[in-house]
């Protein structure tokens, strides 16, 4: 196969991959506005996303351990799923730790900014990386990280003008899920995300 198809299929197969990762956008817009009659409070949150963990946890463990869950994961997913995730837990299990962890440290408004900037800026970045990265350093693409960039000020811009968040605490984490997306921390992208720019929102100046 020519380097061109390679590179057309694993486009392909990131933007379904990324399609999926992007619909999880509804928890942050459902923390913001909550239509649901359930989860609607804080703790209804942290029983709902403690459940989809530990179920994600233990499809993780079959996945890895057992092979008839293995082959069937090969057979329907595979190729959305990356190297390392086939002997690890999945992104999507992070996401959903990192969005417990996020509910259960920081208020809801700043909860929902840091999920939608792993959500919709994380997802740009691997999309546009992986379409049009050329200049790279530590791995990632300097066009993925703009994207990241753009996406999570877009996300920032919009909790900040229905008056979520004041726009100095707004554009600060959109900056710092930028960076630490970008460099090279020894840590899932979704738990970064969520927790370097949850603490450096709550630390600019948003309260507890």
């Amino acid at each position: 196969m020519s380097r061109e198809r390679r590179l057309s299929s694993g486009l392909k197969a990131e933007i379904r991959r990324k399609a999926i990762h992007l619909s999880y956008l509804i928890v942050p817009i459902t923390l913001i506005h909550p239509w649901l009659p359930w989860p609607r409070s804080r703790g209804e949150w942290t029983v709902f996303l403690v459940a989809a963990v530990l179920i994600a946890v233990a499809v993780d463990l079959a996945r890895i351990h057992d092979r008839r869950v293995r082959v069937f994961f090969q057979r329907f997913f595979g190729d959305l799923l990356r190297r390392h995730e086939k002997a690890q837990l999945l992104g999507s299990t992070y996401l959903l730790i990192a969005s417990l962890l996020a509910i259960d440290l920081f208020p809801r408004p700043i909860a929902a900014a840091v999920i939608g900037f792993t959500v919709l800026g994380d997802g740009l970045a691997a999309v546009i990386g992986r379409a049009y990265g050329r200049k790279r350093k530590f791995g990632k693409s300097v066009e993925g990280t703009a994207a990241c960039l753009a996406g999570s000020l877009a996300w920032a811009a919009y909790l900040a003008s229905i008056g979520q968040l004041d726009w100095p605490v707004a554009v600060t984490g959109a900056l710092v899920a930028s960076l630490v997306e970008f460099l090279p921390i020894p840590l899932d992208d979704n738990l970064r995300i969520t927790l370097f720019a949850g603490y450096a929102m709550r630390l600019f100046g948003m309260p507890t």
